[in-house]
């Protein structure tokens, strides 16, 4: 007997015990309309809620429905990667477990997949967020793909599916803080996209703070780009070269025009300007420097303190 499910269904939870009853009855029955074999695999970690209480009772319902607490919490992308790492099926859908991913849509991604792609990741019709947000998004992106060192299909939904072999090729990177949807424009197989709809969390409240967004996105840059030092190296040689240039005309007007040298503001503010330069790209390498280190310890990524359904 067959037990390689057709489907496997990647979930990152926290606190979403509100959600996930009605999240998992839409799933059975959009998967019992498809007429395909499934496991769903919810990935949580540190929760207020009683999230895993509720994840061990919808197993004990249904085997098909299994859970994975990682002991710490590490973010959404390393425990996608987690359970990616469990997953059996022939196709893997990843998805957020706030009912913004509609599971309904997940046949119109399975049916674009069919065409031959090895990943097919959902387009939002709209988005929910705050103006601010919106713009943030789309600023991020705009910069990441003129920073970036490769060339980043990259899109802020995770809702998507993907091949057997793109969820090998994702495992093999051993990043302590891996970006699934970085990894995959890296790995490059045949990819698309399709238009699906875009839900609204009916309980609970966003993970993603403002603040959380940013460290995010500064995560991602160091991770997929070395422009940063590239460009300090370039303006601390423009800026050099300025001052050098600087220095030959001031020596000539003092030295043959006998002109006084003045300007005590503007040097005061020079230095303090060229100081601060100084300290940003001094961050901006101490950040690189940082990563570095952490990696090179070579530590577990994540412990898995429960499972049910394995």
């Amino acid at each position: 007997m067959n037990n390689i499910p057709e489907l496997s269904i990647v979930i990152p939870v926290r606190d979403e015990e509100k959600n996930l009853v009605t999240l998992v009855n839409r799933i059975t029955d959009t998967m019992d309309k498809i007429g395909f074999s499934f496991e769903v695999i919810f990935v949580t970690d540190i929760n207020k809620d009683n999230t895993v209480g509720v994840l061990r009772d919808l197993n004990e319902k249904d085997v098909r429905i299994k859970f994975i607490k990682l002991s710490n919490g590490l973010g959404q992308h390393l425990a996608v990667h987690a359970g990616l790492s469990m997953t059996k099926g022939n196709a893997v859908v990843i998805m957020d477990g706030d009912l913004q991913d509609y599971p309904e849509d997940i046949s119109i991604l399975y049916n674009k997949y069919k065409e031959g792609y090895d990943v097919v990741f959902g387009i939002k019709e709209k988005k929910n967020d705050s103006g601010l947000r919106n713009i943030f998004s789309k600023t991020f992106v705009k910069v990441l793909n003129s920073l970036s060192d490769y060339k980043l299909n990259f899109n802020t939904c995770m809702f998507r599916i993907m091949s057997k072999r793109t969820v090998e090729a994702i495992l093999k990177f051993g990043e302590r803080e891996p970006s699934i949807t970085g990894l995959i424009s890296i790995i490059n197989f045949p990819t698309t996209e399709v238009l699906v709809t875009s839900g609204k969390r009916s309980a609970g409240e966003t993970k993603y703070s403002f603040i959380r967004q940013i460290n995010l996105a500064i995560s991602f840059l160091l991770s997929f780009s070395t422009k940063p030092l590239r460009i300090a190296s370039i303006l601390g040689f423009i800026i050099s070269s300025l001052s050098f240039i600087y220095l030959i005309i001031v020596s000539i007007q003092k030295l043959f025009f006998d002109v006084s040298i003045a300007g005590w503001a503007t040097i005061i503010s020079l230095i303090t300007l060229f100081s601060g330069l100084q300290l940003f790209f001094l961050g901006i390498i101490g950040e690189y420097i940082g990563k570095i280190f952490m990696e090179t310890k070579n530590r577990p990524r994540y412990f898995i303190e429960d499972r049910a359904g394995f």
